[in-house]
């Protein structure tokens, strides 16, 4: 292509017990590349795979000069393993995939295309509909974009890891330390010239997707709780909501008790000490998550641990 002479492209994809599939979705993203003239660098990161993804990545990087792959010591996470990619490899144009074929390749050629018409900074991947993904999973992902947005800020409607970056963008990113990382919203948190791009999501073509729901709903609250502070803000409105509560609540009782109309039972009384103290314990439990997440930080333990790099 016209927009990559002169210019290097590195594709970053990690990979979870993926032995069985891995060798075939390599052969067809380079396929694909390869028909729209496209070459670049490719970099896989197992990210403490249980299976033989290792050892198939081992033999690809033994038969492609052009493929490398780091093994961490342990699952990290697919947000630990892209941000280890990218620091990992040199290049001019970056650009974070999935390894299931879910981000078809055939978009690739049209990504690079429209930075080079617009002249932007990052090409975003947008999911113009979630493929054959649960209800449950879609009215989730619907939910927590529509959250994040609401309290952060952050337009990430239907997101995915699927982008196109710039070196400028990539080398941003490099100087953020957290242990505790959202990738995508570091991506849309950046700024620089973002353009969308709306892109039909594929079927996976072999195995099965490591994304529980629990691994989901962790991610979302790993994603909220890393870019805002609002939701300690819970326990002052939680608090002023309840002292309304008293006031009016004391309010009756005082005038029940001086008219002759108090009744017996604290049925009332017992309501409200189990909503305040529910209310309480939720308050004390999100302040517990934020001291945890600084605990983390003040430790400065290593986001990765590397143990074989090809």
């Amino acid at each position: 292509m016209e927009y990559l002479k002169g210019k290097t492209l590195a594709l970053i994809i990690p990979v979870y017990n993926e032995g069985d599939a891995v060798r075939k979705h390599l052969a067809e993203i380079r396929r694909t590349l390869r028909e729209d003239g496209i070459f670049c660098e490719y970099l896989f990161i197992d990210d403490g795979s249980k299976d033989h993804t290792w050892q198939v990545l081992t033999e690809l990087c033994a038969e492609f000069g052009d493929v490398h792959a780091i093994k961490f010591a342990r699952n990290f996470g697919k947000e630990i393993a892209l941000r280890a990619g990218v620091e990992a490899i040199d290049a001019d144009l970056y650009l974070t995939m999935d390894s299931d074929l879910q981000h078809p390749p055939r978009y690739i050629k049209k990504m690079i295309e429209l930075m080079a018409l617009e002249g932007a900074d990052i090409i975003d991947g947008v999911k113009a509909s979630r493929g054959h993904e649960s209800l449950k999973h879609k009215l989730f992902a619907k939910s927590f974009y529509k959250v994040l947005k609401g309290i952060t800020g952050l337009e990430m409607d239907n997101s995915s890891d699927f982008k196109l970056m710039k070196r400028q963008v990539v080398n941003t990113i490099r100087e953020f330390h957290e242990r505790n990382l959202f990738f995508r919203g570091i991506v849309s948190w950046v700024g620089f010239k973002v353009i969308q791009f709306p892109f039909e999501v594929d079927d996976r073509k072999e195995g099965t997707t490591h994304f529980s729901f629990s691994r989901l709903v962790f991610l979302a609250m790993s994603a909220i709780l890393s870019y805002t502070s609002k939701p300690l803000y819970l326990t002052i409105f939680s608090g002023l909501l309840f002292l309304v509560f008293a006031l009016v609540m004391g309010a009756q009782t005082i005038y029940n008790f001086f008219f002759g109309h108090a009744i017996d039972g604290f049925s009332t009384v017992i309501l409200l000490i189990l909503i305040t103290g529910s209310m309480i314990m939720l308050s004390l439990g999100i302040i517990g998550v934020y001291i945890s997440r600084i605990y983390e930080e003040i430790k400065r333990r290593p986001r990765y641990i590397i143990e074989k790099k090809l």
